[in-house]
């Protein structure tokens, strides 16, 4: 049975036609992502693709909006989220995938900041550096890998953040394709000293290198490391002509190259004492026979 006040209040609230106090309103999710930074189309994009397969926007948005909030890019969290829905994955693996990649992101800003403690910098968009390297770490590169692109990169002209973020990317992608990052490491030092490169190329050249026939990963790692400390393309080290047994052509180094040049120098003065002439000799006298000159005119 009621109690006098609570008639009193009801009768004064139908009277005085004041509405009956409401419970608090669930904020938006859409607004929430956008107030920690999330571009409002993106997040309407998500929280729409989510409710059409039945999972909740709020929950769907929260690991972008937790990414956002530490500082991390957000967008790339999200953009991984969208790819999980249109491929049908379930709701809960969604999530979980996103959870990872934010957690991989975090673990990339803590290279990204010690590296630039070293004494690298960064140049170039950090988002994209963050996400790069997040990349590199889901393909199986571990932290202590980075810390060693790190430290080759320290002192040299080339080195910077993007330049180990580029090696480490070699190295995921190397390792995708059963190379051990152990075996690859040296080739990412000798990368990570250098302005940063595709990252694809190595990983391009392995498979076409795979795709001739050659089987020692080893000598191609080998043969790519001492290109790149060489200063010379990766470009031709292949072998699609089958001229050499383990399908790699070797780049001479400048040693060789100036080894050569004088080997070449030596057959000169070689042929021109055959010849009986030297170097600067008049033309006209490269054959003749010693002791002999030219006719003279009658």
């Amino acid at each position: 049975m009621e109690t006098p006040s609570v008639i009193v209040a009801l009768f004064l609230t139908s009277l005085l036609g004041v509405p009956a106090p409401s419970a608090p309103s669930t904020p938006d999710p859409v607004q929430s992502a956008a107030a920690a930074g999330v571009p409002a189309a993106l997040a309407r994009d998500v929280a729409s693709r989510a409710a059409a397969r039945g999972l909740e926007p709020e929950r769907a948005l929260a690991p972008v909006v937790e990414a956002a909030r530490a500082g991390l890019p957000g967008e790339v969290v999200a953009a991984k989220i969208l790819e999980g829905l249109a491929k049908g994955a379930p709701p809960a693996r969604v999530l979980e995938v996103a959870a990872e990649l934010g957690g991989r992101l975090s673990r990339a800003a803590a290279l990204v900041a010690q590296a630039r403690a070293s004494g690298l910098p960064l140049r170039g968009d950090r988002a994209a550096a963050l996400a790069d390297l997040a990349g590199a770490l889901g393909a199986g590169v571990p932290p202590d890998a980075v810390l060693q692109l790190v430290d080759a990169a320290r002192g040299a002209a080339g080195g910077s953040c993007e330049a180990v973020v580029a090696a480490a990317r070699t190295l995921g992608e190397l390792a995708r394709r059963g190379v051990p990052v152990r075996d690859a490491l040296p080739l990412g030092a000798a990368l990570a000293q250098r302005a940063p490169a595709s990252a694809g190329e190595v990983a391009a050249l392995y498979e076409a290198y795979r795709a001739e026939g050659g089987r020692d990963a080893a000598a191609f790692l080998a043969e790519a490391e001492r290109r790149v400390e060489a200063g010379a393309a990766l470009q031709g080290m292949v072998d699609t002509f089958g001229d050499s047994p383990d399908h790699l052509v070797r780049a001479r180094s400048r040693a060789d190259e100036a080894a050569a040049g004088g080997l070449d120098k030596a057959a000169e003065h070689v042929r021109s004492a055959r010849e009986g002439v030297g170097p600067g000799s008049p033309p006209g006298l490269e054959r003749l026979p010693p002791g002999r000159g030219p006719k003279k005119p009658k």
